[in-house]
């Protein structure tokens, strides 16, 4: 019996090209589930004999723009015992400002009707670097301007810092 036979089948059974086809589905199957179920936590590098790292809290302010209200106040106040979060020491809840254009063309500002922007000011267990004084959150340098993913349990939300105090 030959591999491929004169009608372009695998071992008389299968088209190669209908073969070739369920594979690349299951490939780009494999790779959603890897991409949807993969995590932002990146492991802190300690490889390197000079990095000594000490556990540590600091307290960040978070903006998280335009959600909608029921996710603003599902965001817990108060102690929240996640692994990487703490506490909510303070959260404000405002409405999303967005920029819309007039009937002449020109640009104003104006609360969005019903989006909100919610300023956490949260707790984070996070990490220090010793030498450098770096502070790490999620294995990543904690920085004005980065990107978080803050999951609370029954909600998760995505904001930018805004602020870093540490705590210790």
């Amino acid at each position: 019996m030959d591999f491929i036979d004169d009608k372009g089948r695998l071992f008389g059974k299968v088209n190669i090209i209908d073969a070739l086809a369920v594979l690349l589905v299951l490939g780009v199957v494999a790779a959603g589930a890897a991409f949807a179920l993969g995590t932002d936590e990146q492991p802190v590098n300690q490889s390197a004999s000079t990095d000594q790292l000490r556990n540590s809290t600091t307290t960040v302010t978070v903006q998280v723009p335009g959600v909608q209200p029921y996710v603003a106040d599902a965001i817990p106040e108060g102690e929240v015992g996640k692994n990487r979060i703490n506490a909510v020491e303070n959260k404000s809840i405002e409405p999303t400002v967005v920029i819309v254009r007039n009937q002449n063309s020109s640009f104003r500002e104006r609360a969005h009707p019903r989006k909100k922007t919610v300023m956490v000011q949260t707790t984070l267990n996070t990490t220090v670097r010793v030498e450098s004084g770096e502070i790490l959150f999620g294995g990543k340098p904690l920085e004005i301007g980065r990107q978080l993913v803050l999951d609370f349990g029954h909600v998760t939300v995505k904001g930018s810092v805004t602020e870093i105090r540490a705590a210790n």
